[in-house]
């Protein structure tokens, strides 16, 4: 036998006074911490493995060397900027505190060569 549509709609609405509120922001933040603390050591598990591995067989003694190589030779320069930009005329190197750093070290020492084309006290 069908069902008989609804003749009215009730809505039931709960609201939370300042105490309840507190509560939930306090499990809320509480479920953040959770996944941080959880993010954390998955990362510390990586890093442990990485040292262990290194320690016990130095296979990646090789991978390490190679990338500190390609980043000296300026091969990830686009990607990782250099360590020290030098202006030719003046000789003056500039040092990047980003350098190492994915975007953030080629955007930096992009700047940085920006500033030296653009120096209008040499």
């Amino acid at each position: 036998m069908p069902k008989a549509k609804p003749s009215q709609v009730i809505v039931h609405r709960i609201e939370l006074q300042e105490k309840e509120r507190e509560l939930v922001s306090a499990a809320i933040g509480a479920n953040l911490a959770g996944k941080a603390v959880n993010a954390a050591g998955i990362g510390a598990v990586a890093y442990i493995g990485y040292k262990a591995a290194k320690a016990a067989y130095g296979w990646t003694e090789d991978i390490v060397d190679d990338v500190k190589e390609m980043v000296d030779d300026g091969l990830l320069e686009p990607v990782l900027g250099k360590k020290t930009y030098t202006d030719n005329e003046t000789g003056k190197t500039y040092k990047n505190p980003f350098a190492g750093i994915p975007v953030l070290g080629s955007l930096f020492g992009s700047g940085i060569n920006i500033g030296i084309a653009t120096n209008p006290f040499k």
